[in-house]
């Protein structure tokens, strides 16, 4: 398996939407191969959002191909309406996302579905087929395969993909080439899924990773070996099951940026006087922890005979 990370590393250090510049950091900390981070430049005033995007992504493209960077998946922004106005526009940006994708020559691009707020498993099943059934016309076009995403009843409890049954049925609905499933291992350790037995009952239609640890209590996303989560089992589910796509890293890895969601540090005032000095790490030290995160990530693969370069 090959290692990648992903562009919202570096974000608390860049404009959201300054990919280019993500690019540069992550060649600095020895990373070859990228996760590119489409959902954290949708924002109002982003180039992706706006007439420019073409150019914007020519230059994302020739960033990478100068650096020897190669892009093996990407993640959408959000859809989180099954209806209205509001969802025809965010839908029309995950199209748009397809399309940047067959540019830069991605494979393929996470999209989590639509939550249901009041709604039963049944009705999400069927509202997620409808909804990956209209994407996947503009997949057919790209040739870009979409990914559904597993997460956990603490960050949704009504989006009914907890483990690989649920993700397997979702697949059988859709029953379409072009989509599969990207295993988060941080959203199934909150939620008390056994890694092993998913991994392995979804098969083929495991086609993307996003490896980040956690305590089993709150989805935090930190980098392998911070957490308590089993990696053994992941790790022998995936060369049982034969996969054969990235290893993707999902995880902020430590020191914490100052304004990471999960986060939030605040700086110390005193007498009406802002203290800050401390506050956020310099890029300096979140490289030096890329590297670690890397390597770390090495270690794993090398344990199990399944590295690839």
């Amino acid at each position: 398996m090959k290692i990648a990370t992903t562009t919202a590393d570096f974000i608390w250090y860049t404009a959201p939407w300054d990919i280019s510049s993500a690019l540069l950091l992550m060649a600095d900390a020895g990373f070859k191969y990228v996760d590119i981070s489409l959902g954290t430049a949708m924002k109002p005033n982003s180039p992706m959002c706006g007439d420019g995007w073409e150019t914007w992504a020519d230059d994302i493209g020739n960033t990478a191909a100068r650096l020897g960077l190669t892009f093996v998946q990407a993640h959408s922004s959000d859809t989180v309406y099954d209806k209205g106005e509001k969802r025809d526009y965010l839908t029309s940006m995950i199209e748009r996302q397809l399309l940047i994708c067959e540019k830069l020559g991605v494979p393929g691009i996470v999209v989590h579905g639509i939550p249901k707020p009041q709604g039963e498993r049944e009705d999400f099943m069927v509202k997620n087929t409808e909804f990956y059934r209209d994407l996947l016309k503009t997949s057919e076009k790209t040739g870009v395969m979409i990914y559904t995403e597993n997460t956990c009843r603490q960050n949704c409890p009504t989006y009914y993909i907890f483990n690989g049954d649920d993700a397997n049925e979702l697949c059988s609905r859709v029953n379409h080439e072009l989509f599969g499933v990207c295993w988060d291992t941080g959203h199934a350790h909150v939620h008390g899924t056994e890694q092993y037995s998913s991994i392995i009952t979804m098969g083929k239609n495991l086609k993307a990773l996003h490896i980040h640890d956690n305590y089993g209590v709150a989805d935090v996303h930190i980098q392998p070996y911070a957490g308590n989560l089993c990696f053994d089992a992941v790790l022998k589910g995936l060369v049982d099951a034969k996969y054969t796509g990235p290893f993707t890293l999902e995880a902020y890895c430590a020191p914490v940026p100052a304004n990471f969601c999960f986060c939030n540090r605040k700086p110390f005032v005193k007498d009406g006087v802002v203290y800050d000095k401390a506050l956020m790490p310099p890029i300096s030290i979140m490289l030096r922890s890329e590297r670690l995160m890397l390597d770390t990530a090495r270690f794993m693969l090398e344990a199990y005979g399944c590295y690839e370069d």
